[in-house]
């Protein structure tokens, strides 16, 4: 009677409660969970299971047996961890109402001992054998050897069947008092599911609307690249779409409702959907926060408060079975002494008796063994937080969504902005001078078509960068590429050099030597009057236009730099293109150079600024290499 001497004793006999029904259930000595969410009400010591004052705490079970190894599960990472528990308690519940039945026919056929206790005995384990709980536990083992006893026993004693019933109703009461427990806590967790489903399905709505309304948006601004493309022939592909041909074909049937839109309707419904698409979005990821902050509250906070309630249930209930069990078998023992040899054989070699028996209940082993098995069966939780999908726009969607202008945008602001030191435009046009246009006749002095020259500009105002100008569309006229440069160049708010400077440079060629014979600015070094001040006067002019060049902002100065060089190669062809310093100076001198709005005095601007420009590409080495 050693090994239960703790929970037989006889100080709570009469009201049949455990001696640790009074406080919290806490598992000590190898136990990972600790569960005090009991609280006593009533006098009757029934105990309630209140989730909200639960520890947060990790649960996991581990084992408290010398001859098995520690084992741990975690129940909140388990998928179903909770059904498991669930279902382990609704077991224990059982094995609690067979035993009832049991008590209940044990004191039934007391009376008539022999048959009637063998008939019960024999009923009970085919009982067991049907019901298959706690299969190879030690539980299971200890009370199938303690019904095979009472298959030898035919006493019967009228104070043992009163006994029995009393233990049979209390019992029973406390089956249902756990039952009514149990379902409150499942009904906790269907309630928080339902909330979580609930909200995800509000969240899917929002997804939804918001990729709808991106959808939308994503339309009209395509559309709005084809309207565009309608004004301006051949202006509206970019080159993502040269690169992509079949793009225009994929989008071209999905505009119906919006055909015969104006471009400002256009616009106007582009900027209406951007509007709908932002709000759209911030509705989807703020539905998005709350949803994983309930899942967060749930997974983290409230499943650990029931999880811990229920696994308190299971122990308490496998603890009051066995101590039930134990009291059993100790009053069985007292009422029949006649039958001791039967019950508690003096020779241990013959076999343990019934409280020995029932001493060999381990149920935290036994809950240890099933948990295990449990896991290994069962799935994981995927606690990862739902994460937020951007909508990806197509590649001209985007293009128009976020164009870099270079027409009509300062050249310091566009350089800063695009990390470059010459303009991308610049750039690109001279490399395809360069390599397709240098033996070209008129190469800058001749217009490219209009229709091809909008289609450039229209390129290398969404993205310069995505331009690709070695296309056979472009290398067949090279005069294209060179008219979208001037263009460019022309439209440069401030001009390429800035009006302060413009003057300071023009001052080098007044207006009385417009007419003067000689290139050079005037200054023939290869005939008979060349002397020393005309070279006095070409040294400073290199230096004075050399010191302006070197005192413009670093953009224009960088950039002018390498327009000068290119045109330099350009004239270096000049006996196949015909333009020499003297014709390239009047193309590009209003555009470097261009006149005040004096109408009066527009002329002679034209023309300083023409003999400027040919004073340069004719000195360009001395005056660059000063800089």
């Amino acid at each position: 009677m050693t090994t239960n001497s703790g929970f037989l004793s006889t100080g709570n006999a009469h009201n049949g409660l455990p001696p640790s029904s009074a406080g919290g259930l806490h598992r000590d000595g190898g136990s990972a969970v600790s569960v005090r969410s009991a609280t006593t009400s009533g006098s009757n010591g029934r105990k309630s299971y209140d989730t909200q004052n639960l520890p947060n705490t990790q649960l996991s079970v581990s084992s408290s047996s010398g001859q098995q190894p520690s084992v741990q599960v975690d129940l909140t990472e388990i998928d179903g961890g909770l059904a498991m528990l669930l279902e382990r308690s609704r077991q224990s519940l059982n094995s609690c109402k067979e035993t009832v039945i049991f008590l209940k026919n044990r004191a039934k056929v007391e009376e008539d001992y022999g048959r009637s206790l063998q008939k019960v005995a024999q009923s009970t384990l085919k009982m067991i054998d049907r019901s298959g709980n706690h299969s190879q536990s030690t539980q299971q083992a200890a009370w199938q050897r303690l019904v095979e006893v009472h298959e030898t026993l035919a006493s019967n004693r009228m104070k043992f069947s009163i006994t029995l019933s009393e233990m049979s109703d209390y019992l029973s009461n406390y089956v249902k008092t756990k039952e009514n427990v149990r379902r409150r806590l499942k009904e906790t967790e269907q309630r928080y599911q339902k909330a979580i489903e609930e909200s995800e399905a509000s969240l899917e709505k929002a997804r939804a609307k918001y990729e709808m309304q991106s959808i939308e948006w994503e339309r009209l601004l395509v559309k709005t690249s084809k309207t565009e493309s309608s004004s301006n022939p051949g202006a509206a592909q970019s080159s993502a779409i040269s690169k992509t041909k079949n793009v225009s074909n994929a989008v071209s049937g999905i505009f119906g409702k919006h055909k015969g839109l104006t471009q400002e309707s256009l616009e106007r419904l582009g900027q209406e959907a951007g509007v709908k698409t932002k709000m759209a979005n911030e509705s989807y990821k703020r539905i998005l926060q709350q949803t994983n902050t309930m899942r967060r509250d749930f997974y983290d906070v409230q499943l650990p408060k029931i999880l811990a309630s229920v696994m308190g249930l299971v122990e308490e209930v496998d603890q009051f079975l066995k101590f039930s069990l134990g009291k059993y078998a100790y009053t069985y023992e007292s009422a029949v002494l006649a039958d001791a040899i039967t019950l508690k054989p003096i020779d241990m070699a013959s076999g343990p008796g019934m409280v020995e028996m029932v001493g060999d209940i381990d149920s935290k082993a036994d809950l240890d063994a099933y948990l295990q098995a449990a896991a290994k069966a069962g799935g994981r939780i995927n606690r990862a937080s739902i994460p937020y999908r951007e909508y990806e726009m197509n590649a001209v969607a985007r293009l128009y969504a976020n164009p870099k202008h270079i027409f009509g945008v300062p050249l310091d602001a566009q350089l800063e902005r695009d990390h470059q030191q010459v303009p991308m435009i610049l750039a690109k046009c001279a490399e395809a001078v360069e390599t397709y246009g240098l033996q070209n006749e008129g190469i800058y002095r001749q217009s490219g078509q209009s229709s091809q020259v909008n289609k450039l500009r229209t390129e290398f105002d969404l993205d310069a960068e995505q331009v690709d100008l070695s296309s056979s569309s472009c290398v067949s006229d090279i005069n294209n590429v060179a008219s979208v440069l001037k263009t460019y160049l022309r439209e440069l708010p401030g001009g390429l050099v800035p009006p302060s400077h413009r003057s300071a440079m023009l001052s080098y060629f007044p207006t009385d030597e417009l007419d003067s014979n000689g290139d050079a600015g005037g200054y023939d070094t290869t005939h008979a009057h060349y002397n020393r001040d005309q070279d006095l006067v070409l040294a400073q002019k290199i230096s004075g236009l050399a010191d302006a060049i070197r005192s413009l902002p670093t953009p224009h100065k960088n950039t002018l730099a390498f327009l000068f060089a290119h045109l330099d190669k350009v004239q270096a062809f000049q006996e196949f293109n015909m333009m020499n310093s003297e014709n390239l100076s009047i193309v590009f001198g209003p555009t470097i150079f261009p006149a005040v709005n004096d109408p009066a005095n527009a002329a002679l601007d034209i023309r300083r600024s023409a003999k400027l420009v040919k004073f340069i590409l004719d000195n360009r080495k001395p005056i660059f290499e000063a800089i």
